[in-house]
Order: C-alpha cells, then structure tokens, then sequence
C-alpha cells in the first residue's frame, strides 16, 4: 500500500507544472517565465542595487540599476548615466522620467530613468525593444516603488 501511495506522489509531482523562479530586489520582484534568466542576480554595491535579465534567444536584455541618487536631481542621474553609456543624445523627459538612446556593441538600446523621493531608477532594454517592453509589463512588479517602473 505505501509503494502504491509513494508512486501515486512522484506522478502527482511529475504532473504538476514547473513554476517560475521570482527574483526580487529591495524594490521590484520579477516572475521569472521558463525563456528568461537573470545573468546577473541581484548585487548590491554602495546601496545601489543592479540586476540583469536576457530571454533565452540571447537577443534582449533587460538591466534594473536602483538606489540613492546621493542628492542628484533626476535630470543630473540621466545625464550620468547617457554619458557612461555613450549616448549621441542628451536624455529627454517625458511624463515625469528621462529616456535615452544609445548603442552598444552595435546593438542599439534605450533607458528610462526615473525617481522617487532619494531614489532613483535606470532601466535598460539593450536588443530586441518589443521583447523587453513586454517582459517588464507582463513580469516586473513593484507595490512601493510601482513609478520607477518605465512609463511607455
């Protein structure tokens, strides 16, 4: 009888779909689907904390950078971070957050750059755009910190 059960058990759990993986930072969580990684779990160097996820065809990644802005104004954080990214453009508002374009290794991506009090967001999306818009819409959640999401 307790083979029958314990057999019963493993095909129960064979049957049974995998689940995703949650990552979660201090300030997002992400539902990780099955053609995702994060080829950066999340790190935290100096109060700023960076994460990176790609999709499984290797052609979008999606970068979080999130933390103090040490008394930056937001305009100040963009223009940092469009400089170190070598950006031809200097960032643009728009509804509230920053956005620039940029290139890199011939690959062209974009970041949204946002803030929330003494917090900053930098959200990068290098590759494929429509892939990593809609792995952030559909994956990428935050309660307190839902307006350093981008805004498309």
């Amino acid at each position: 009888m307790f083979r029958k059960l314990a057999v019963f058990l493993f095909v129960m759990l064979l049957a049974i779909p995998a689940l995703a993986d949650d990552v979660s930072t201090k300030y997002i969580t992400v539902d990780l689907p099955d053609n995702w990684k994060a080829v950066m779990p999340p790190t935290e160097n100096q109060g700023v904390t960076t994460v990176i996820f790609t999709n499984a065809a290797g052609n979008s990644t999606v970068n979080f950078v999130t933390g103090p802005n040490g008394g930056a104004d937001l305009k100040t954080v963009a223009e940092t971070f469009a400089s170190q990214f070598k950006s031809l453009k200097p960032p643009v508002e728009k509804g509230g957050q920053f956005t620039f374009a940029f290139t890199q290794q011939q690959t062209p991506g974009q970041s949204w750059v946002a803030g929330m009090g003494e917090i900053f967001m930098v959200t990068t999306i290098t590759g494929d755009r429509k892939l990593g818009l809609a792995f952030i819409k559909r994956y990428v959640k935050s309660t307190e910190y839902a307006s350093l999401l981008p805004k498309f």
